[in-house]
């Protein structure tokens, strides 16, 4: 067993001692060229990893960060925002004492209900096979009573959130690319299945 394969065996054990119930656990690599991202990301990490450890109900979701200002001009047109993570979720039954890597799913955050944007496929579904970076497809639903010709996300905006198809919590881990399983899809995403 590995370094990184003990590491992750005692956070298992860890949560699992705390929590009696199932979780997951979402290795999480930031882009390496983005310094500011990465850091936002640890203190995320930190932050909400102590949650998980101290409440007895822990939140569902882990929130992704809109990396650079995006502006949308176009009515109804999907716009692509890459999140610049890639990520690898593994579900862990204690129950039967056992890890596997599993899908996952991205849903936008209740409070997007405060904006002008959706999700444009409501959910974003994540095969537990996908190792490409995260992107989410949003729409810039103008209302008939502005005059608003565009509408600006401001870098570090919480738009989505990352769940277990469960909702069960999710203790998060920053890993390097290269600690992310590797798999025949690989990178191929958004109907990249052919289907």
């Amino acid at each position: 067993m590995s370094a990184f394969d003990h590491r992750i065996q005692n956070i298992y054990n860890n949560v699992r001692n705390v929590h009696a119930c199932p979780f997951a656990i979402l290795k999480l690599a930031v882009n390496t060229n983005n310094n500011a991202l990465t850091t936002l990301y640890e203190q995320k990490v930190q932050s909400h990893n102590t949650s998980i450890m101290n409440n007895v109900f822990a939140d569902s979701g882990f929130d992704l960060f809109v990396p650079d200002i995006t502006t949308f001009d176009k009515e109804i047109d999907s716009k692509f925002i890459d999140f610049q993570v890639k990520a690898e979720m593994v579900y862990c039954d204690v129950t039967n004492n056992a890890m596997k890597t599993c899908a996952y799913v991205i849903y936008p955050r209740s409070s997007i209900s405060k904006t002008p944007l959706m999700l444009a496929n409501h959910t974003g579904i994540i095969d537990a096979g996908y190792r490409g970076s995260l992107i989410g497809a949003f729409r810039w639903l103008r209302g008939e009573s502005t005059s608003q010709e565009a509408y600006v996300v401001e870098k570090n905006t919480r738009l989505a959130q990352i769940c277990h198809p469960t909702l069960c919590p999710i203790y998060v881990v920053m890993v390097d690319e290269n600690e992310l399983s590797s798999t025949e899809r690989g990178s191929g995403g958004f109907g990249s299945t052919g289907v």
